[in-house]
């Protein structure tokens, strides 16, 4: 045992003697006179840059994390404790067991005896030689000591410390920041469900979808990313650098020395990735409008047989976007790799270093692993500023439409309509729907009186929908005014306005859904016999019963897989539902045959019966019993009267009676048709 310690301790003395030596005959090492700014301080200012640049939005994008500013803050707190663990406990733990547990840092520092290690016994083995010959091996065994064991346990407990706190910082940031996805898309779904109509007519609706759906995506996980790391990373290099200065400074200026190199390819490449992100984000918006336009119009598409013309626009966006995407991808990750270069380049350095001047192992090991551990957050923080300018486009998109203001808005004071049941007055109205565009309506002044129909009559571009529009307040008189009961439609909201007022269009719009639910739209606290007795009086419900599950039968997009007159009985079923005092009727029985339209308008004039009923008609024969016809040209009033009277003053009305059915058929029995 004592000879064993003996030999241990010369060759202990041995190694001492050597480093000793060398380090004898070394100058004694001096820092440079000029230090160049570590590379975090130039990472950490182009991000900062970036976030000046687009403080604005990201103030906007901030502000929705109010409501989560507990959860936020404890993720914050966490990403600051990982640093701690990461980048500054960890490096001086390894220290700690490298100088406890590794027999050459031991030997450097000239121990003999006991080490510090444990305690040493030896032990003999007999071992047979090449010769057959039994030979005595003597071995060395050392027992370790709790301080040992406390050492070697405490590697583990940091990383265990520091894995806690990465998970709880990630499970924070996209806790909160996948519930800002959520505020921002319902409330931007919000906005533009409140937008007025001209707003849609100019808007594609593949773009918005894309700024629901993907602009939101982006701006969430830029959210996310970046929140995380924004605390986390600067602080684990902060931390990282003074405790690789505390251990070492001149081997902390060595591998420093290098980052400034990094600072290039970032300049370099984020300009790359910002402009390619860009045209990506530009490229998924124009791909989301295509499919909405396809599939909304796939029996026009196939019609025409132009199945090819669409996939083959579809591949030129796809294509242009992988383009995109890539040049976006290349760029990004490039980054990373050539900082992982300069990093073993400064390790590479950082070991001539340590071999020059004699460094024992442990503070070797312990300045490297310090070192490595600091390029990751730098890494990171050199592709912060990316994400950002990536993320910038896309929240500049929604806070662009979210900035936009609905331009038929309720006044301030606005009160509700309690009750539809008075007359309806058009006052002088003018109205055109952009400012330099022609007046599709002119010197409008019609009294509708309550309780009684009317329809309007003329050819297409007369002006007869946008008296409809008008009246729903889509759209504001560009002169003049609408009122209700003597009051001007502006003084009421818009909401209890629409509640008065029940519309069958001509397209018959149906929902995704059940045939249940889409009657049920008309009034959404109806009971199940309200909507069945509303299918009934729309005739409908034969056919309901007809069909797979009935009621819960799903109608397909648009109302797909129901033919046009049953989408028509339908559409019409919701407005009975709704049961308001107004109906507004365009074209509400052009789809039906024949008997299914007679059943109907027999349902119309029951519904009618103490209603303002006002249709728009092109089929003369729907409309025929109505108590007054307002006959439409070019957006003005040219007659007006019941069908007897217009018919027998052979103006315009009559001539359009007489291209419908003929000169002969209307002179020989004027009041059928």
């Amino acid at each position: 045992m004592v000879g064993c310690c003996a030999r241990l301790g010369k060759r202990g003395d041995s190694t001492f003697s050597r480093f000793a030596g060398i380090k004898a005959r070394m100058p004694e090492a001096t820092p440079d006179p000029v230090v160049p700014s570590p590379p975090p301080s130039g990472k950490l200012g182009r991000t900062l840059e970036a976030l000046r640049g687009g403080w604005p939005l990201y103030r906007q994008l901030i502000s929705y994390m109010r409501p989560y500013r507990a959860r936020f803050f404890l993720g914050l707190l966490a990403g600051l404790a990982f640093a701690i663990c990461n980048n500054g406990l960890l490096p001086l733990v390894v220290k700690n067991v490298t100088s406890s547990t590794l027999p050459s840092s031991q030997n450097s520092a000239g121990i003999t005896g006991t080490f510090r290690t444990g305690f040493l016994s030896v032990f003999s083995t007999k071992k047979t030689d090449a010769d057959g010959a039994t030979v005595k091996v003597e071995r060395v065994r050392r027992t370790p000591t709790p301080a040992v064991w406390a050492a070697c346990l405490a590697i583990p407990a940091v990383m265990l410390l520091r894995s806690f706190f990465a998970y709880l910082n990630a499970y924070c940031m996209h806790w909160v920041s996948l519930r800002v996805l959520r505020d921002i898309r319902q409330k931007l779904f919000g906005h533009l469900v409140g937008q007025s109509m001209d707003f849609y007519s100019q808007s594609r609706a593949g773009q918005l979808i894309s700024r629901v759906t993907n602009d939101a995506s982006v701006a969430q996980f830029a959210l996310a990313s970046v929140s995380a790391d924004l605390v986390k990373q600067p602080f684990s290099v902060v931390i990282g650098v003074a405790t690789l200065l505390f251990l070492d400074w001149r081997f902390t200026l060595v591998c420093l020395v290098l980052f400034p190199i990094c600072i290039l390819p970032v300049r370099y490449f984020g300009k790359r990735v910002r402009r390619s992100g860009q045209r990506e984000e530009e490229e998924n918006s124009t791909m989301t409008i295509l499919l909405q336009e396809t599939f909304a119009g796939i029996r026009v598409v196939k019609s025409f047989g132009r199945e090819k013309h669409q996939s083959d626009q579809f591949v030129a966006s796809a294509n242009e976007q992988l383009r995109s995407s890539l040049r976006a991808r290349v760029s990004s990750e490039i980054v990373g790799p050539m900082v992982e270069a300069v990093g073993a380049l400064g390790a590479g350095l950082a070991l001539l270093y340590a071999f020059t001047i004699g460094m024992t192992s442990d503070a070797f090991f312990a300045l490297l692993g310090g070192t490595f551990l600091l390029y990751e957050p730098v890494k990171t923080l050199s592709k912060m500023h990316l994400i950002l300018q990536q993320a910038r486009g896309a929240t500049e998109n929604i806070f662009a439409l979210m900035a936009q203001q609905a331009t038929v808005q309720d006044r301030p004071g606005a009160v509700e309509l309690k009750d539809g049941r008075v007359p309806l007055a058009f006052e002088g109205v003018d109205f055109r729907y952009h400012e330099e565009g022609p007046f599709v309506v002119s010197g409008l002044n019609v009294q509708i009186e309550a309780g009684r129909s009317y329809a309007l009559v003329g050819q297409s571009g007369a002006g007869k929908s946008t008296i409809f529009a008008l009246l729903q307040r889509f759209y504001d008189p560009t002169a003049g005014r609408v009122t209700i009961g003597g009051r001007d439609l502006r003084e009421f909201t818009q909401e209890s306005l629409r509640a008065q007022i029940g519309v069958v269009t001509q397209e018959g719009f149906l929902f995704h859904d059940t045939v249940f639910n889409n009657i049920r739209f008309g009034r959404l606290d109806a009971t199940r016999e309200e909507v069945i007795e509303a299918a009934r009086k729309a005739y409908a419900h034969e056919f309901i019963e007809t069909l797979q599950d009935g009621y819960e039968t799903i109608v397909g997009d648009k109302g797909s897989r129901l033919s046009g007159g049953q989408q028509q009985r339908l559409a019409i079923a919701r407005a009975l539902l709704k049961n308001a005092p107004i109906l507004l009727l365009d074209e509400a029985t052009s789809a039906l045959d024949t008997e299914s339209e007679r059943m109907v308008q027999q349902a119309l004039e029951r519904l009618a019966e103490g209603r303002t009923v006002i249709a728009i008609a092109h089929r003369l024969s729907t409309i025929v019993n109505a108590d007054h016809i307002i006959v439409m040209e070019q957006g003005r009033i040219v007659e007006e009267g019941n069908h007897a009277v217009l018919f027998a003053r052979d103006g315009y009305y009559r001539r359009l009676y007489d291209l419908q059915f003929g000169a002969e058929a209307g002179a020989t029995d004027p009041t059928v048709v």
